[in-house]
């Protein structure tokens, strides 16, 4: 792996912040292979997700966040040969909408595979570290701030 595929994987990771900020879900198959996985138990999604069509529908129906923001990306090759990434993510949840209103933070964990058509999330776990709520009042026990 070279400079400049650490930069592409880290395009790939900007990408998906900005396909799901503007809820382009036609372009999914630009970010993950078709028979990816996606595992967001770790921030209350009920099971895996597997396969591209899973995903995507999933996402369409999701509580996004305002804004969808990733840092802190380290790229490497694990002990098997696998291309991973490890990184934070920010979440602003400010709309109207959402309730309470909060901000929404931790980690990604990627592992990505270079396809015909650049790099592509084989698999994404998503786990919740931090939560600061904004809102007074009565806040449900899973919104509280930690």
């Amino acid at each position: 792996m070279d400079t400049a595929d650490i930069v592409l994987i880290n395009q790939l990771l900007a990408q998906y912040g900005h396909i799901v900020d503007a809820e382009e879900w036609r372009r999914f198959d630009e970010l993950f292979v078709d028979d990816a996985v996606l595992d967001y138990r770790g921030v209350n999604v009920p099971g895996v997700l597997r396969g591209l069509e899973a995903i995507t529908s999933f996402f369409r129906g999701a509580n996004h966040p305002s804004a969808h923001h990733c840092t802190n990306v380290y790229v490497y090759r694990d002990d098997n040969g696998l291309t991973r990434v490890k990184s934070k993510f920010v979440a602003p949840y400010t709309r109207a909408r959402h309730e309470p209103r909060r901000w929404y933070g931790g980690d990604y964990d990627d592992v990505v595979i270079r396809s015909n058509e650049g790099w592509r999330f084989q698999s994404r776990t998503c786990t919740a570290r931090w939560q600061f709520t904004t809102d007074l009042g009565p806040v449900p026990e899973h919104r509280h701030t930690w």
